[in-house]
């Protein structure tokens, strides 16, 4: 089995059973191969989970890019809804952003600084994109850099919701919140 497909196994096993959880043994077996095989890979498990982290920090911040350019024209107030919408669905299609989410969250211990630079890498990136949006809204009723960081902070808290709760309970929270977020950053006309 080649190493991305090893990497996906690992995604599932992570998000499902935590650092803790996940068996290398149940990698392999899944994988059909014996443990001793993912050596040929891994030096171990702490080094499978890096570069998983790795691979799913990289194709996150390429699904970044590709939805700001493919929402060039789109209004400030369309983009962010529809990209609330779009991680509560690969959240819920695949297990890269539960993944990122839950061990950035709650990284294991010997690896939290780690985890913590990936996640400021990813930040980084959202929040110069988020930025270039932002600076297109002449509506704004607060400062240009507190766009990002207001929009950073309801998306963690629905993602809160999807992690602990229900997409229901996502649905319901984006519903009473979308509102009053997007009143309280823009004038109304």
């Amino acid at each position: 089995m080649c190493e991305p497909n090893l990497k996906r196994i690992a995604v599932k096993h992570f998000s499902k059973f935590g650092y803790e959880g996940t068996k290398l043994s149940h990698i392999a077996q899944e994988a059909g191969m014996k443990k001793q095989s993912l050596y040929f890979h891994f030096k171990n498990k702490d080094d499978l989970l890096l570069q998983v982290n790795k691979m799913i920090l990289d194709e996150e911040i390429s699904f970044l890019e590709a939805f700001f350019d493919e929402n060039a024209a789109t209004s400030l107030k369309d983009t962010l809804y529809t990209l609330l919408l779009a991680y509560k669905s690969r959240y819920l299609a695949n297990n890269n952003t539960g993944f990122m989410f839950l061990l950035t969250f709650i990284p294991p211990a010997p690896l939290k600084s780690h985890f913590g630079q990936n996640y400021h890498l990813y930040l980084k990136q959202l929040k110069a994109l988020l930025r270039v949006k932002f600076l297109g809204e002449s509506n704004l009723r607060i400062k240009l850099d507190d766009g990002p960081t207001s929009f950073i902070t309801l998306m963690d808290g629905l993602f809160t919701q999807l992690i602990y709760e229900t997409p229901e309970d996502f649905d319901n929270s984006l519903r009473i919140f979308w509102d009053i977020y997007w009143s309280g950053l823009v004038k109304l006309e």
